[in-house]
C-alpha cells in the first residue's frame, strides 16, 4: 500500500502542482531579497564604489526564507498561513474521496485497519516533513551563495542584551538556520497528521478544510504564535516558544490518537 500511495501522489496533476507552489514560494522570497539588496548596485554600481558593503548586505541566514527579511512578508504568508491546505490537497484529502467511492471500504478487506492507518499516518507526516525541508534547504543553499560574505542580521547584531536564542542564533547563524529549518519541516510533518486526522474524523471536504485552517491559523495569531517556533532572530524567547510548543504538540496528540481510536474501535475505515 505504501508504494501505491506515493504513485497516487505522483498521479495527481494537484499533488504536483501545489507539490511545485512549496518549492517555488521561498525562491520568490528570495528573489525579493536580490532585488532589494542588489538592484539598484546593479544599476548604479559606482554609487557604491563599484562594491556593497558587507555590513550592509544580509547575512545569508537572514536573507533566507525563515528569517522574514523581505518586504512585505507575502512569500511568508503565501505558505505559512495556509500551510494545511496545501497538504490536504497534496495527501491528506484522499480519504475523503475515498470515503464517498467505498474505495476505503475494498482497501480494509485487504489491510488491517491497524496497518492502513500506519502507512497513513506515516505517509501525511513524511511527505510534508520532506518537502518542507528539501525546499527549504534549497533556498538556503542558494542564499549562501547569492549573498556570500554578507553581515547584516538588520541591526539585530546591535542589541546591547539579545535573550539566550537570539545571541546562541547570531554567534551561530548557520547552525542555528539549519535547526530552524529542521524543527519547521518537523512541524510540517505535524501540520499533515492534523489534517489526515480531520480527514478521518469528519469525512467531509468544507469541515475539514474549515477546521483545519481555523485550529492552524489561531495558533499563527495567537500572543504565543506558532511563528516564533520557526522564524529565527526575532526578539522573542522561550517564553513565548515554549507555550507555543505545548499547544501544538497538546493539539496533534489529541486529533491523532482520536481518530486512530475513533477509527481502531468505533467506525469502519
Amino acid at each position: 500500500m505504501l508504494t501505491s500511495e506515493i504513485h497516487r501522489i505522483l498521479a495527481s496533476r494537484k499533488s504536483k502542482f501545489f507539490i511545485s507552489l512549496i518549492f517555488i514560494i521561498p525562491f520568490i522570497d528570495l528573489l525579493s531579497n536580490c532585488y532589494t539588496y542588489f538592484y539598484d548596485f546593479l544599476m548604479h554600481p559606482d554609487a557604491y564604489g563599484g562594491a556593497i558593503s558587507r555590513e550592509t548586505l544580509l547575512h545569508p541566514s537572514k536573507a533566507s526564507f525563515l528569517s522574514g527579511s523581505s518586504q512585505g512578508h507575502v512569500a511568508q504568508m503565501l505558505l505559512i498561513w495556509v500551510l494545511p491546505i496545501y497538504f490536504l490537497i497534496i495527501y491528506s484529502d484522499f480519504y475523503i474521496q475515498e470515503k464517498k467511492l467505498g474505495y476505503s471500504n475494498i482497501t480494509f478487506t485487504k489491510l488491517s485497519k491497524k496497518k492502513f492507518l500506519s502507512i497513513r499516518f506515516f505517509v501525511t507526516f513524511f511527505l510534508p516533513f520532506t518537502i518542507v525541508l528539501i525546499s527549504l534547504l534549497l533556498n538556503f543553499i542558494l542564499a549562501v551563495v547569492i549573498f556570500h560574505g554578507g553581515q547584516s542580521f538588520q541591526g539585530m547584531e546591535s542589541y546591547s542584551n539579545p535573550h539566550p536564542l537570539l545571541s546562541y542564533s547570531l554567534n551561530n547563524p548557520y547552525l542555528a538556520y539549519i535547526g530552524y529549518i529542521f524543527i519547521f519541516s518537523l512541524i510540517a510533518g505535524c501540520c499533515g497528521v492534523i489534517c489526515t486526522s480531520l480527514s478521518l474524523l469528519f469525512s467531509k471536504y468544507k469541515h475539514v478544510y474549515s477546521i483545519a485552517f481555523f485550529i492552524w491559523i489561531i495558533q499563527i495569531i495567537l500572543p504565543n504564535s506558532l511563528t516564533y517556533l520557526i522564524q529565527p532572530f526575532i526578539e522573542y524567547g522561550f517564553d513565548r516558544i515554549i507555550p507555543a510548543s505545548i499547544l501544538f504538540s497538546s493539539i496533534v496528540i489529541i486529533l491523532f490518537v482520536s481518530s486512530w481510536f475513533y477509527k481502531v474501535k468505533f467506525d469502519e475505515i
